[in-house]
């Protein structure tokens, strides 16, 4: 099956991190236009390096005054949304500095707010817009030190959800996709140390043609939901 495309211009949010990483060489090869966003020097780094001729934008949503910092940055005119933006954070509640906690949630709930008005806002004069929001099965079974972490991602996945409800109208559609322990990230890292002994594991690869897969126009119906891709994790009981 040929998969068929409305828009052209991805905005990939943290495109520097691994799995940004292989989507941005996919969308490459199969001819559309990604524009990858990076918080960090190392996130900068990697984007350079493997994709020196990639449209790059720093992007802190952590910044006080959003809509300030907002109008200052390149947003492109994009048809399409990924969201891969997430700081790592690990405490346990009970000791959790609240003031580390509102930073924490000032960047990945109202500082992501933000940025989604001021894309969707874009699409919308184009009457075509397609979200795509890289959860974590975290977000409905955290591991002891993920609170925060899992918080947010609800959070996240509420203003996806709701962002489609209000949108879809007026051609802008929405998806949240739950990905369990992969390859990539927290996950390598967790698989290197030895943990993860038989549990099913995601592929990097396996995650980004599965999310180029719900940018076509053949998953434009897969909206307002969320999507878990853990190869049967939460499924058990074990």
């Amino acid at each position: 099956m040929r998969l068929s495309f409305s828009g052209n211009t991805v905005l990939v949010l943290g495109g520097g991190c691994r799995l940004g990483l292989e989507l941005v060489g996919l969308l490459r090869e199969e001819g559309l236009r990604p524009v990858a966003t990076y918080a960090t020097e190392g996130g900068k780094a990697a984007l350079t390096g493997r994709f020196p001729d990639v449209e790059r934008i720093c992007l802190d949503l952590g910044e006080p005054d959003m809509k300030r910092y907002l109008e200052t940055l390149p947003l492109p005119d994009a048809g399409y949304l990924v969201d891969l933006a997430q700081a790592r954070h690990e405490n346990l509640l009970a000791a959790e500095d609240e003031a580390r906690a509102g930073a924490y949630f000032q960047a990945h709930v109202a500082g992501r707010f933000a940025l989604l008005k001021s894309v969707t806002r874009i699409m919308l004069a184009r009457r075509f817009g397609r979200l795509i929001h890289v959860s974590s099965t975290a977000a409905g079974l955290p591991a002891p030190g993920q609170g925060l972490y899992s918080a947010s991602k609800n959070a996240a996945e509420a203003l996806y959800r709701t962002l489609g409800l209000e949108l879809s109208g007026r051609g802008v559609t929405s998806l949240s996709l739950r990905l369990g322990l992969m390859d990539a990230g927290r996950g390598a890292e967790f698989l290197a140390s030895g943990g993860g002994r038989n549990l099913p594991v995601v592929a990097v690869e396996q995650a980004a043609a599965t999310i180029f897969f719900l940018l076509s126009d053949q998953a434009l119906s897969l909206t307002c939901t969320t999507v878990t891709m853990d190869g049967g994790l939460t499924a058990r009981k074990y």
